[in-house]
Formats: C-alpha cells, sequence, structure tokens
C-alpha cells in the first residue's frame, strides 16, 4: 500500500541516494524559511535531480524520482551561510507540482515501496572492489560514504560515483530490487569498460 503526502522540493545537481548524507549550504530566502520550518516541526523536504534548470533562482524542471530528506545536523557559518547535514531515507515519485510565489517548489508525492534489505556476499567482490577503489578519490571521500554493509548500499552508492548520465541514475534509484539494480549497473560498468 503506497502512501501520499505533500511536501517541499529541493531540486539540485547532486543526486541523493538513501543512506547517504549530503551537506548543503543554505542562503536562497524560500530554502532558509523551509530549513527553519524543517528544524521546528520536525518536518522533512525531498530532494529531486534537476533535469533543466538552475538550482539557483527560477524553478527548475525535474526528474520525476527523488529521495526524502532528514535533516542531522545544522550550524549557522561565519558567512551568514546556514550549513545543513542530511540523510537520505525513503524515495518518492513525483505526482504534481507546484510553485509558491516565493518560488519554492512543493509536491504531492507517492513514497515507493521500501525494498527488502539484501546481506552481501562474496558475488558482489567485484563491484565491492570497484567502489573501494572509487572511495579513495579525495572528493569522493568528501561524501564520507559508510562502509558497504548490504547489495543495497552498493546499488546506491555506486549509482551515486559511476560516470552514468542523470537519467540513468534515475532510472535506477526507481528500481525496487536491490539485485536487478546492481545486476544493471554490473552491464553498465561493462559497457563503460569497453569504451
Amino acid at each position: 500500500m503506497s502512501s501520499t503526502e505533500e511536501i517541499a522540493l529541493f531540486p539540485l545537481n547532486t543526486l541523493l541516494v538513501p543512506e547517504m548524507t549530503l551537506p548543503l549550504q543554505i542562503f536562497e530566502q524560500r530554502y532558509l524559511q523551509l530549513i527553519k520550518d524543517c528544524v521546528k516541526n520536525g518536518s522533512v523536504f525531498g530532494v529531486v535531480p534537476i533535469r533543466d534548470g538552475n538550482e539557483v533562482g527560477a524553478a527548475a524542471m525535474i526528474y520525476n524520482v527523488g529521495v526524502v530528506a532528514n535533516i542531522i545536523d545544522w550550524s549557522q557559518g561565519e558567512n551568514g551561510l546556514l550549513h545543513i547535514k542530511v540523510l537520505g531515507s525513503r524515495k518518492f515519485r513525483v505526482l504534481k507540482t507546484w510553485v509558491e510565489d516565493n518560488q519554492l517548489m512543493r509536491a504531492q508525492v507517492e513514497y515507493l515501496a521500501s525494498e527488502e534489505i539484501i546481506a552481501i556476499d562474496d558475488q558482489y567482490d567485484g563491484l565491492r572492489a570497484i567502489y573501494d577503489s572509487l572511495a579513495t578519490h579525495p572528493q569522493i571521500q568528501l561524501l564520507k560514504l559508510p562502509s558497504i554493509q548490504s547489495v543495497n548500499q552498493l546499488g546506491w552508492f555506486l549509482t551515486l560515483l559511476l560516470p552514468i548520465s542523470r537519467a540513468e541514475q534515475v532510472e535506477l534509484i526507481k528500481l525496487s530490487d536491490p539485485v536487478e539494480r546492481v545486476e544493471r549497473i554490473s552491464d553498465q560498468i561493462d559497457r563503460i569498460s569497453r569504451h
């Protein structure tokens, strides 16, 4: 049984996947108010990838799949910016959107079914080695990704890190079967390695 809810959206050029923490700097008035409301009410917002447009200014065109962001830490920077850290949780499909007067995008979303958590075993050693190799890159280390405990995490984090298109990333996130996700990722890696 899927449930629907109205939430605010935060379109980004960065992908948020479940169980990933993401630091954000907030300076636009629409998002400062959103974060203030979330902290005050213990509410959440959705991070959606941008299809066309920019993070700043007028509302961007978005993909119709996103991940709920839970604020786990926040602080006021010396430069007046608000620094927050969010943790990705539930996946959702965007059913309809509208833009408020302050350019904050809101949406009616449908939560996607929770995935079965599948423990990782030896058959995924090759993909795990690729992940471990990517995770040593200094830029990737800034993301502070956790060590892989499940097939789910392996699929989500490789979706994030591999050089594939945003549209392909969105298709991988949509999947509800973690094994199918890593199989598709394995096919992607084969294609990438042939070029």
